[in-house]
């Protein structure tokens, strides 16, 4: 065996090793699946599909909560931006400008500390989840869409700025150092010489994170921050499962919507969006109650004191400290389980997602439409795709939700949840990474009479494979941060704790809770971080 087989090798079992051990580690039963009085429950959430309500009155009542949804993935989006924007900023090193010797040593200290702080801080706001945040908000301001508002905010302010620090880095330098030479100052270099670089970038990035926010915003309601969660929430608790069906069809319709305005969107001008979001925003504005007095009310500067305040004195006591980083570990093993299983599902119906192995090959004059690739186009690749729609699209709660009344509350649930939802997700990536491969080996491998396995495993896979990886390690960061959220509904893991501790308002024991969270997911995003750059780089 050579040595790039050994190491192949190597890896495949350590990753067959760790998911056994999370396996256990988690306990997760997918024998639970096939318990009778479970498949009997799901069975009437099923029958509710078949039958949704479509009363007058109801689908009104959608309808509104649906536009509502929007409304707050907007504002939220746009209150993210203003956070992001400034934070990226202070947080990023603008190229060409890192030795400039008219910096006297005490402003680049200076530089170098806010840098410091601002990444601190968006590493705070990214790494909690944002229905922690809406429930702490709910809990300070009461029901209704601004928790949610101010959650995605937050959130979303520190994923969009950590993107944005990194394009700024990574910009071409000679912009700015020419501006340099003139005697521009640093405002000017970053306005002309670094902005014109990036700005389509944040653009077709802001797009993205509108459509995750949107999507986000329709299950925050399940604690209580408005949209069509609430409507979620309220039909799963009362059983009405026809009307849990006409909601979550609302859920899946819009956030096709979004997938299709998105492409069109990231494709005009970035003028265009950007006027969008301004103007939806003004709208929203108007439209939702947001309680912007109550941000520096008495009270709420209380709560917000009681709550910094939990992290100068957060609890550490070792039973506490020891129950929270098995909680964390569970979390992380809930992640690894969910990830490993949906990429291998991914990994073997993904190119049947994708026309190059379906219904096209990469020869000019291959034949198209007739004879078994039109019944592959009918059988295969419409269905799966359809099925990766529908599973990315439902927000991983929805997914725990429905699995709670298949399997029961608990870690199960809540890794099928993950697992379904991150097939979606990967799915579309890997197929997209296929239809995207260079087509120059396929080609070679086509003309001399290989067919569509033999292209796909000699003259697609080897070449792709470093990205699909990557894909994977980010999805497995990702799903570290869901996990945290899905015990707020109890499908297990450390949100079950975080949940008792803002509802009881026992902000040392959160502080706690959320410094080991934290700690532990700096460390997965920095080996996530090595491990993709060693991967890309081959």
């Amino acid at each position: 065996m050579n040595a790039p087989s050994s190491r192949t090798a190597v890896r495949s079992a350590s990753v067959a090793f760790l998911l056994l051990i999370a396996i256990w580690h988690s306990g997760f039963a997918a024998t639970l699946l096939w318990d009778s009085e479970g498949l009997a429950s799901f069975g009437d959430v099923l029958a509710g599909f078949g039958s949704p309500d479509f009363s007058g009155s109801f689908l009104s009542r959608i309808k509104t909560l649906a536009i509502e949804s929007f409304l707050i993935g907007v504002l939220g989006t746009a209150l993210a931006l203003l956070v992001a924007s400034f934070l990226a900023i202070a947080a990023a090193e603008i190229p060409g400008l890192e030795d400039d010797p008219a910096h006297s040593p005490s402003r680049v200290f200076t530089r170098h500390l806010l840098r410091v702080c601002a990444r601190g801080i968006l590493t705070f706001f990214r790494s909690i989840p944002e229905i922690i945040w809406a429930y702490l908000f709910v809990r300070i301001f009461g029901l209704g869409p601004g928790p949610a508002v101010f959650a995605i905010g937050i959130t979303f302010g520190g994923i969009i700025g950590k993107l944005f620090a990194e394009l700024i880095e990574a910009a071409d330098p000679a912009p700015a150092r020419h501006l340099r030479a003139t005697g521009a100052g640093s405002v000017a270099v970053f306005v002309y010489g670094v902005l014109p670089l990036v700005r389509r970038q944040w653009v077709a990035y802001t797009i993205f994170r509108l459509e995750c926010a949107i999507r986000s915003a329709s299950i925050l309601g399940v604690v209580g921050a408005g949209g069509l969660g609430q409507e979620i929430d309220l039909s799963m608790r009362y059983f009405q499962y026809d009307k849990l069906a006409t909601a979550l069809l609302a859920v899946f319709a819009y956030v096709v919507v979004l997938e299709i305005a998105g492409i069109y969107l990231r494709k005009i001008r970035p003028a265009w969006p950007v006027a969008c979001l301004v103007f939806a925003s003004i709208l929203a504005l108007f439209h939702l109650d947001i309680p912007w007095h109550e941000l520096t009310s008495a009270e709420s500067l209380k709560q917000a004191k009681a709550f910094l305040s939990g992290f100068a004195h957060p609890t550490t006591t070792w039973p506490f400290i020891k129950n929270a980083l098995h909680l964390v570990l569970l979390t992380v093993s809930m992640a690894w389980v969910a990830t490993i299983i949906a990429a291998v599902l991914a990994f073997v119906l993904a190119p049947m997602a994708a026309t190059t192995f379906t219904v096209r090959g990469y020869l000019v004059d291959a034949p198209r439409g007739r004879g078994w690739f039109q019944w592959a186009f009918l059988l295969v690749l419409v269905p799966l795709r359809l099925t990766l729609q529908v599973t990315r699209a439902l927000p991983e709660l929805v997914w725990a939700l429905l699995f709670i009344v298949w399997v029961g509350p608990g870690v199960t649930a809540g890794i099928l949840a993950l697992t379904v939802h991150t097939f979606g997700i990967l799915g579309r990536l890997y197929s997209d990474v296929f239809e995207e491969a260079e087509p120059a080996p396929a080609r070679t491998l086509e003309a001399s009479g290989a067919g569509p396995l033999a292209r796909y495993l000699c003259g697609v896979l080897p070449q792709v494979m470093p990205r699909m990886l990557a894909f994977t390690l980010f999805r497995f960061e990702v799903n570290v941060r869901a996990a945290a959220m899905l015990g707020f509904v109890g499908a297990g893991g450390l949100g079950d704790a975080l949940h008792t501790a803002i509802s009881l308002f026992h902000m040392n024991d959160l502080a706690a809770l959320l410094l080991v969270s934290l700690a532990v997911i700096v460390i997965i995003d920095s080996i996530g971080d090595w491990l993709r750059m060693r991967l890309i780089r081959g």
